[in-house]
């Protein structure tokens, strides 16, 4: 089968998340054996970077910008997907199109299947101005209604978009994001990949994003409030600061934790990969998650996990990290305290991550969409997601019992 795959509107090194799982998902196809054909349509930011492809892809560069600005969005979104894709993807005589970022083709001639991570826009609205988000949601139930499939990350979020946007339940199919390989592979956690100035051990990692749901300031907050017996015990925050409303340094300031802390904007995966593997602990304090790929990502690494018990992460996180209510200070700060000081509950929890860990393949989560995609191409409708891939091989690891027991 020959497969489109549309990345027209991924700028790197921007969405986070999002780029994981494209860039996680074709490595994936890449390690898998067959004749499938993919064909990936790039724009001018990310065409470099897909270099090297497996002998199973094909790249396409078409000549739109993903930058983050309203005249280059408004062109790659409505002209580019909307007009030129359809029909370049009919010349390239793709059998079915996969969009992996929230929306897809609304007139195709051959199947489409998307990718709906979340429903983060509507369940924020905080996060979007009135008109964005109307915008969003529009888009995104137009695009849900046209899809012949949908993929999503998580039961949550199945769940959510089932609720939200009233579909069907057998045209959305659970596919848990992967970690790991492809990442590793490119970008193993080198010893002596360049890290931020600031950071020496010990310290706390979390991660920050352009929007605000990662909750951030909350975290500093309970961070500024810890009482450690280690001075020197850093707060270091990985990732792009939320645009608008209230600035992070400026509130390290206030809390006078200017010192303790420091913000490394985005780093490669080498340099995370270092971090996160020198941390004493990750803290996830986010108020809402489709997935949440930091979490297993430390857990492979080897590092406890103090998370959120909002959204999709106790459905991820299972009972492989220590989870509180992001909306209270003490327990928050209890759970870093703990983490920090109680090394029988680091082990029991850095044992049971890494078990955790294991669910979670881009190997599998790549077998699994390729099903999706010719159940969209064949044009059939599947009972459910779980009867869909019942007999899938990859089988879970054991239940997490005996690692709390030990």
């Amino acid at each position: 089968m020959r497969i489109g795959i549309n990345a027209l509107g991924l700028l790197p090194d921007v969405i986070g998340g999002g780029e994981t799982y494209l860039r996680g998902l074709i490595g994936g196809f890449g390690r898998l054996r067959g004749d499938d054909e993919f064909v990936l349509f790039t724009n001018r930011e990310n065409h470099p970077t897909f270099a090297g492809l497996g002998g199973n892809f094909r790249r396409v560069r078409c000549n739109f910008s993903a930058r983050w600005n309203v005249a280059s969005l408004a062109m790659t979104r409505v002209i580019g997907e909307q007009i030129y894709l359809p029909w370049r993807a009919a010349r390239e005589r793709v059998e079915v199109i996969h969009s992996p970022l929230d929306t897809t083709l609304l007139r195709s001639r051959c199947p489409t299947v998307m990718t709906l991570h979340d429903m983060n826009f509507d369940a924020l609205p905080e996060a979007t101005n009135p008109l964005q988000r109307s915008i969003a949601r529009a888009l995104v139930k137009l695009s849900a209604r046209r899809a012949n499939a949908i993929i999503t990350v998580s039961e949550f979020s199945r769940r959510e978009i089932m609720a939200k946007l009233k579909l069907p339940e057998n045209r959305l199919f659970v596919i848990h994001n992967g970690v790991g390989e492809a990442a590793e592979a490119q970008a193993p956690a080198d010893p002596e990949a360049h890290l931020p100035i600031g950071v020496d051990e010990p310290y706390i990692v979390a991660f920050s994003s352009i929007n605000p749901h990662k909750n951030i300031a909350a975290l500093m907050r309970a961070f500024a409030r810890l009482k450690t017996a280690d001075r020197h015990l850093k707060l270091i925050v990985i990732g792009h600061q939320p645009g608008g409303g209230e600035s992070l340094p400026e509130l390290a300031r206030r809390l006078g934790i200017e010192n303790r802390m420091v913000f490394t904007g985005y780093v490669g995966a080498a340099a995370k990969q270092r971090l996160l593997r020198g941390a004493r602990l990750l803290a996830f304090p986010s108020l809402y998650e489709g997935f949440g790929l930091p979490v297993i990502e430390a857990m492979r690494a080897g590092v406890p996990v103090a998370c959120s018990a909002r959204a999709a992460l106790p459905e991820i996180a299972g009972s492989a990290a220590r989870m509180f209510d992001p909306d209270d200070f003490d327990d928050l700060g209890a759970a870093l305290n703990e983490l920090l000081t109680d090394e029988a509950l680091r082990a029991r929890l850095i044992a049971a991550g890494h078990l955790n860990a294991r669910r979670f393949s881009w190997d599998r989560a790549a077998r699994m969409t390729l099903r999706v995609y010719r159940q969209a191409a064949g044009g059939g409708a599947a009972a459910s997601s779980a009867d869909f891939f019942a007999n899938d091989s990859a089988a879970e690891p054991a239940d997490l019992a005996d690692v709390r027991r030990a």
